[in-house]
C-alpha cells in the first residue's frame, strides 16, 4: 500500500506542476489581430454592371454605392475598403506622399487590405466592364 500512495502522489505532484506551469509560468507570444478604424469614405459609384444581368444577379445590375476605407494605426501603409455585394468596383488609388499608385479589385469578396503606403492618399473609382455615370471619389490619410 505504501508504494501505491507514492506512485499517486508522484502522478498528482507531476499533474499540478504541469497545470501550475501551464497557468503561471509559460506565457505565450500572441499577434495582435488588425484593429482597422474608419479613416474616410469613397463617395457613391452610380452605374450599371451588365455581368451581373449575364451572371442573373439582377439585384446587383444597377450600382449606387459608396465604399468605407479603414486604416489601421499599428499597421503602417495599409488600407481596408469596405465594400457589400452591391458594388463590382475598381478602385483606383493613388498616394499623394510617395507618388505611387494602382488599381485594387476587392469586388463583392473580402480580399483583405491593400497596402497603399503611408500618406496622403485619394481614390476614384469606376465599373469595370460596365458603365459608369457617376465615379466616386474620396481622400484619407494612412498611417
Amino acid at each position: 500500500m505504501n508504494k501505491r500512495r507514492t506512485r499517486i502522489a508522484a502522478a498528482l505532484l507531476s499533474v499540478f506542476a504541469v497545470l501550475t506551469t501551464a497557468l503561471l509560468g509559460a506565457s505565450s507570444a500572441q499577434a495582435r489581430p488588425a484593429q482597422f478604424v474608419p479613416a474616410g469614405a469613397i463617395s457613391a459609384t452610380i452605374g450599371f454592371d451588365p455581368a451581373a444581368v449575364i451572371e442573373w444577379r439582377w439585384d446587383q445590375a444597377f450600382i449606387n454605392q459608396p465604399i468605407f476605407v479603414r486604416t489601421d494605426p499599428y499597421l503602417p501603409g495599409l488600407t481596408d475598403f469596405t465594400l457589400n455585394d452591391w458594388c463590382n468596383c475598381a478602385i483606383n488609388w493613388f498616394n499623394n506622399t510617395t507618388q505611387v499608385g494602382g488599381v485594387a479589385f476587392p469586388g463583392p469578396l473580402n480580399t483583405g487590405p491593400i497596402r497603399t503606403g503611408s500618406g496622403d492618399v485619394s481614390a476614384w473609382t469606376d465599373i469595370p466592364g460596365g458603365f459608369t455615370v457617376v465615379r466616386g471619389g474620396g481622400n484619407w490619410w494612412v498611417p
